[in-house]
């Protein structure tokens, strides 16, 4: 079973909502929990629990990290194959950014060994924590040296979804080498924020997910 975390303040819930779209239109099970349900659990409860929803054959546990509350449930037990922050370290008052960067420090810590971190590349701030990550790092935004981003064609939206593009090769958690090429995704992108359509759609490529064979 794959570990997910998403870890931030804001766009969580979509995050995670558009992910487990995307991959159970792929027949996975994903199972998504907030991480204010194991506040107050101790680390052997919180194994229980990983351990009961691999016994029912999920794929992926996607868990949503609040990273002001991070110490009080995770533990070095738990490593993360796949870690995700789609908000914004600028976000909020000036006074708690140095908690929140450090939190996202802790949370990028429990990635494991050959676990991959995607990154938002047009947060300057979180970018800076990922300078000499020897982890897998994959970036998504509007950047143009990010491995996921909007149509290079400069239209991202056709009738009935949304386009974006993957510029560099990308190397699979199943071993399949996912080539550059442009994706068509059948969202309702006018409901959604960009960012996290391309943090999802970063997750399914990471997973070897031909996103243009999805219905």
């Amino acid at each position: 079973m794959l570990i997910a975390g998403i870890a931030g303040r804001h766009g969580n819930l979509q995050t995670a909502n558009l992910i487990n779209n995307l991959l159970s239109s792929t027949g996975k099970k994903i199972s998504v929990i907030d991480s204010k349900n194991l506040l107050g659990a101790n680390i052997n409860r919180i194994k229980a629990y990983v351990s009961e929803v691999e016994k029912n054959k999920t794929d992926i546990l996607l868990l949503k990290i609040n990273i002001n509350n991070v110490e009080r449930f995770l533990s070095n037990d738990i490593h993360f194959d796949i870690m995700i922050f789609p908000g914004n370290l600028k976000e909020g008052p000036e006074d708690g950014n140095a908690q929140i960067s450090e939190g996202m420090e802790k949370v990028f810590l429990l990635l494991a060994k050959k676990g991959t971190a995607i990154v938002n590349v047009d947060d300057s701030e979180l970018i800076k924590m990922f300078q000499g990550m020897k982890h897998n790092v994959v970036t998504y935004g509007f950047n143009t040296k990010a491995s996921v981003t909007t149509s290079s064609i400069g239209d991202i939206l056709f009738k009935d979804g949304f386009i974006c593009c993957q510029q560099e090769p990308i190397s699979a958690r199943n071993g399949t080498l996912m080539e550059p090429q442009e994706y068509k995704l059948k969202l309702d992108a006018g409901e959604l924020d960009i960012h996290e359509v391309l943090a999802a759609a970063s997750f399914a490529i990471v997973n070897g997910v031909d996103l243009n064979n999805m219905s």
